[in-house]
């Protein structure tokens, strides 16, 4: 896969339609930010967690459709942010099992380090060979637990586009087929993911500006990912 002119589609395609995107990922982005200041009020109760889970399930298709949309060429507006509350169930399932999974994944990996740090303060009682093979052994989980994670994410990295274009789709279809659609892509994901670390970096010394012209840079560059890898995986069915 070319990332390179997945990456040049994305520039052409967002020539007159940055203030759109923009403007979305911002009123997207203060709504559901606020749920963490709603948190914080709340001295961190659930609330803000229910709310934001609620915010991503009447708002994230909205949001999918602009940025699709507009890699692919076709007209949208704002005002699309708020007209895929039809798939309200299904964005929340989504929304409900990524975090689920960040959950799960940062418990076992909390508790993996600090079991880690714990040995490695008490194990004055074994010797050199078994404190260095139980230290290496822990050190080894909390890669393994960080790598499973960051694999499961990008096998599922799919999903919401997915929904967009087949929305009769199970929610278990749709991560299956996500699975799919990555297999044999998996590094160039990761390839294209890293392409952006140094304009992330980058941004930190704007004060965020910088993203305002990144993230829907990344956000169409990724839907022209999804759409080559789409059509990968259909020649792959015909053979």
């Amino acid at each position: 896969m070319n990332i390179s002119l997945l990456k040049e589609k994305a520039r052409k395609n967002l020539k007159g339609n940055y203030g759109t995107v923009i403007l979305a990922m911002l009123i997207y982005s203060l709504l559901t930010g606020g749920c963490l200041f709603t948190n914080r009020l709340l001295q961190y109760t659930t609330v803000g967690n229910v709310l934001q889970l609620i915010l991503t399930g009447l708002l994230g298709m909205g949001l999918i459709e602009i940025i699709v949309k507009v890699a692919r060429k076709k007209k949208t507006s704002v005002s699309d942010l708020f007209n895929r509350t039809d798939l309200f169930i299904k964005t929340l399932g989504i929304a409900i099992m990524f975090y689920f999974m960040t959950t799960v994944c940062t418990l076992l990996e909390t508790v993996a380090t600090h079991s880690l740090c714990v040995f490695v303060f008490y194990q004055n009682d074994l010797n050199v060979v078994a404190s260095a093979l139980m230290i290496i052994l822990g050190v080894l989980l909390c890669i393994a637990i960080a790598v499973f994670f960051i694999a499961l994410s990008i096998y599922f990295s799919q999903v919401l586009f997915i929904l967009y274009d087949e929305e009769k789709l199970s929610l278990v279809e749709i991560f299956n087929k996500s699975i799919d659609i990555m297999s044999g892509h998996v590094l160039d994901y990761i390839i294209l993911s890293l392409s952006f670390i140094g304009w992330l970096i980058l941004g930190i010394f704007t004060f965020g500006i910088l993203y305002l012209w990144l993230f829907p840079y990344m956000a169409v560059t990724y839907v022209n990912f999804y759409d080559k890898a789409k059509a990968d995986y259909k020649k792959r069915l015909k053979k």
